[in-house]
């Protein structure tokens, strides 16, 4: 009813295009007449208020004066009389004025000695001038104060004996004689308060004078305030003062209770506008129903052919027996048939056969009963396309209740089938790979856990090496291209039994059920390393990338899937502490050694807090001609609570890995600085001091300015300071190291490249690099006499560095062999046990007093 309503109004107005036009402008002419009626009736109303409230407040202003004047002359009068009257002549005086003055609590002549109240007004008081005081706590002069909630007012009154001031006659006036008179409900919920000329509250429930009232009685003594806001909470407030007592009468009156009827006279008048307008629209609007039920009839029937016609959804209709003979435009574009093609014709010529034969009796059983049927259907176009529709059909029935045709509605939802599938897809798999998930991966595990399945059971864990370092300096695109590589390679080496899934970052499992022969998980291992140890290229750029694969073998009845997890990822942490690129296989000892490794977590977490337990070794380097110190390597030592000393090998990889690293190279820098600041005090000759630089420190933060800043802050010249790190940093480019690499040698920090010939280096990159030592890696030092071919890797380093200009550092060195072997090859510096294990700082501060003498035994016994 509502939308035949709505169309008939449409029909009409589209025909009557002046009728919005002239209704708009009636309105509008109708509201702003009421909105005039309504300001004006506004105006009036709060011109009523301050009238009525000037008036009210005069009317009390002079009841509350003439009552206070009333006692003022009658205490006036009495102090006259004082030194003619004898004090029970005076007593009954008093009397009688407190039965004439009801406002008046008591009459008290007091002394001048005592009147310690009145007495500020003695040098400005006249002789017959009687002065009102702030109010006072208590019942009446001369009372306790304490007595709580009480109150009155002093009215101070001098008297003069043979013209000397002897005293005060001093009324106590009842402040709740006057409550009636400003009562609220007295004056239609208006409040009324009294105050003191300086402020001070004197009757009412203000604790204080309003601050615009006390600024405008320095200019007039009455005015008014009008405050309004949003709320209907606004107010008219008024005040009077008189000049012949201190006080001010305050009357607040409130637009709700004063406007009242004014409001009420408005809702009326709104009320009745709108009953007009409504009253306006009802008969215009049944004035176009009835002119337009006729022609909306008419056209009905050709705008819902229209519409159908040109909906979005499919639609068809059949005779009784199920015959096409109409369909839609959106018919057409759906299935590729033309009306033509298809009259006549059933619904069967889209059959994909995805449905069975049962699936359409039930079907055609529901609609013939009278009832609509809904549901999915695949159905096959004109091209042999498949489309998932959303179907629904409605038998149409004669006025006699049988039916004569049957409608179908097609709704394409391929689109979001096959949206669907997509999100069925990505909630188990890896968006960027296409392997399994996690969580799909885990759940398929946990399956098999628990379908009392029999058998062997092996799990891989792999994790990239260096990953992080390509993601931070080459970006998270490559690293995604190396993540996508390693997926595939994976691929190609895994048996068909095997579930591949990306854990997260740079991890992958793998999961073998049956497992036939466990002895297969190690050789499968095996390949995974070599496939994936196959150079990165990226750019034109090669990166050496490398895995580290953890497994574990268990019998499925044997153990859960919790358990072979945990098995397998401390494998893989094993692998990572033998090296890299390599694999383990779990067993029992591993569980230890990761309990340990959590241990000392905690602890350097502990530690990294408070500085506890670390501390700093020095190892001399000597020229290798005179035996002379020119410098030192320092290096780290953290000793745990239990004074267990943790070594590089074992610490150095849980800093990495946990992101400390950083922060502990700052504490490093820090320290050396420091100390190598107080030894250059004392006058040690040190040579250059060495700190070691760790690829992360390098590659991802300013380490070359945080060096700078703490040499400058400790006097520490360019000259006295060396860094050391390895090839494998500069195996990765990236914009950070560049600009470290860029700030030391700007500055003069001289650079030596440690551990060479068990990297990767460039050599191009390594003549760019500027750099000013290479140190020979200590393995190939400890070859040295009874193994060739370290001794041609130690030759040819040397060589390599003389050709680059380079000197060379040999580090590791224990014996006198391998002193005349280096000696006579030209290596310029040695470093190792032969002239002194690391020390810490006190050792080593006496190792430099007594270094000469030292090394000059040492040389004449050569």
């Amino acid at each position: 009813m509502f939308k035949q309503i709505q169309q008939m109004l449409g029909i009409y107005i589209r025909r009557q295009p002046v009728l919005i036009p002239a209704a708009v402008v009636l309105v509008i002419f109708m509201l702003v007449l009421l909105q005039q009626l309504l300001q004006r009736g506004y105006e009036r109303a709060l011109k009523e208020q301050l009238i009525t409230n000037t008036a009210l407040i005069y009317a009390i202003e002079d009841s509350v004066t003439r009552s206070i004047q009333a006692v003022n002359g009658s205490l006036t009068s009495l102090a006259t009389q004082i030194p003619e009257l004898s004090e029970e002549s005076r007593q009954s005086v008093e009397q009688q004025m407190l039965r004439s003055l009801p406002q008046l609590r008591s009459i008290d002549v007091i002394p001048l000695a005592k009147a310690t109240l009145c007495q500020p007004l003695v040098t400005s008081l006249k002789r017959s001038e009687t002065r009102m005081l702030a109010p006072q706590n208590g019942r009446q002069w001369g009372v306790s104060p304490n007595l709580k909630g009480l109150q009155y007012w002093p009215v101070c009154s001098p008297f003069y004996v043979d013209d000397q001031l002897k005293g005060f006659i001093v009324g106590s006036i009842n402040p709740h004689y006057y409550s009636n008179l400003i009562s609220a409900t007295e004056y239609g919920g208006r409040e009324i308060e009294i105050f003191h000329s300086s402020g001070e509250n004197m009757l009412g429930g203000a604790s204080s004078m309003p601050l615009w009232i006390q600024m405008a009685l320095q200019d007039k003594a009455w005015g008014k305030i009008r405050v309004q806001d949003d709320s209907s909470s606004g107010y008219l407030e008024n005040f009077r003062a008189t000049s012949l007592i201190p006080l001010v009468v305050t009357l607040r009156s409130y637009d709700r209770i004063d406007l009242s009827s004014w409001f009420s006279d408005v809702l009326i008048l709104k009320w009745s506008f709108g009953l007009l307008v409504l009253a306006v629209l009802l008969v215009s609007t049944t004035f176009m129903i009835l002119k337009n039920r006729q022609e909306y009839e008419r056209g009905s029937n050709l705008l819902l052919s229209e519409a159908m016609r040109n909906t979005a959804n499919a639609i068809f209709i059949t005779d009784s027996k199920g015959k096409i003979h109409w369909i839609n435009q959106a018919f057409t574009y759906l299935t590729g048939y033309s009306l033509k093609e298809v009259r006549g014709k059933t619904p069967n010529i889209l059959n994909s056969g995805y449905q069975d034969k049962r699936y359409f009796n039930a079907l055609w059983r529901t609609v013939k009963s009278g009832q609509s049927w809904r549901g999915e259907l695949i159905n096959r176009d004109k091209h042999g396309r498949l489309i998932s529709v959303n179907q629904i059909i409605t038998p149409i029935k004669s006025a006699a209740g049988e039916i004569e045709h049957f409608i179908a509605v097609h709704e394409d939802i391929s689109a979001r089938k096959e949206a669907e599938e997509k999100a069925s897809f990505l909630a188990k798999h890896d968006g960027l790979t296409g392997l399994a998930n996690r969580h799909h991966f885990e759940e398929h595990l946990g399956e098999l856990f628990h379908s009392c399945v029999q058998g062997n059971i092996g799990l891989i864990f792999i994790d990239l090496d260096r990953f992080k370092e390509i993601n931070d300096t080459l970006g998270h695109e490559a690293g995604d291209v190396l993540l996508k590589r390693t997926a595939n390679k994976l691929k190609q080496v895994l048996p068909d039994e095997t579930i591949l899934a990306r854990l997260g970052g740079d991890e992958f499992a793998l999961l073998v059920y049956p497992l036939v022969d466990v002895s297969d998980m190690s050789q499968l291992a095996k390949n995974i390393v070599a496939t994936l140890a196959t150079p990165f290229d990226y750019c034109g750029s090669k990166f050496a990338v490398t895995c580290s694969v953890g497994v574990a073998v268990s019998d499925i009845g044997k153990t859960d899937a919790s358990t072979l997890l945990r098995q397998a990822d401390m494998a893989m942490y094993r692998a990572k502490q033998e090296g890299r690129n390599t694999y383990q296989l779990f067993d029992q000892s591993m569980a230890e050694v990761m309990k340990h490794r959590v241990y000392l977590q905690q602890e350097l977490d502990a530690s990294m807090c408070t500085g506890e337990g670390f501390s700093l070794h020095f190892q001399p380097q000597v020229d290798a001609q005179t035996y002379e110190v020119v410098g030192a390597e320092v290096l780290f030592r953290w000793q745990r609570k239990s004074g267990e000393n943790i070594s590089p090998g074992e610490l150095i990889p849980i800093l990495e890995e946990s992101g400390q690293i950083v922060a502990l190279g700052k504490w490093i820098i820090e320290a050396s600085c420091k100390q190598l600041c107080e030894w250059r005090e004392l006058g040690l000759d040190l040579g250059k001091v060495a700190i070691n630089i760790s690829p992360v420190q390098l590659s991802s933060s300013n380490v070359a300015d945080d060096l700078l800043a703490v040499m400058n802050k400790y006097n520490i010249p360019s000259s006295a300071m060396s860094v050391e790190f390895t090839e494998t940093a500069l195996l990765v480019s990236s914009p950070i190291l560049t600009y470290n690499l860029t700030r030391f040698g700007e500055e003069g920090i001289t650079i030596a490249i440690d551990d060479f010939g068990t990297g990767y280096c460039s050599l191009a990159y390594l003549k760019r690099l500027d750099a000013h030592y290479l140190k020979i890696d200590q393995s190939f030092i400890a070859g040295i006499g009874h193994n060739e071919a370290d001794e041609s890797i130690v030759l040819a380093t040397i060589a390599m560095a003389k050709g680059l200009k380079m000197y060379v550092i040999a580090e590791g060195v224990e014996t006198q062999t391998q002193i005349n072997f280096l000696i006579k090859h030209q290596c310029d510096i040695l470093q190792g046990y032969f002239f002194g294990k690391p020390m810490p700082a006190p050792d080593y501060q006496s190792y430099l007093n007594l270094a000469k003498e030292s090394y000059q035994a040492v040389s004449v016994e050569l």
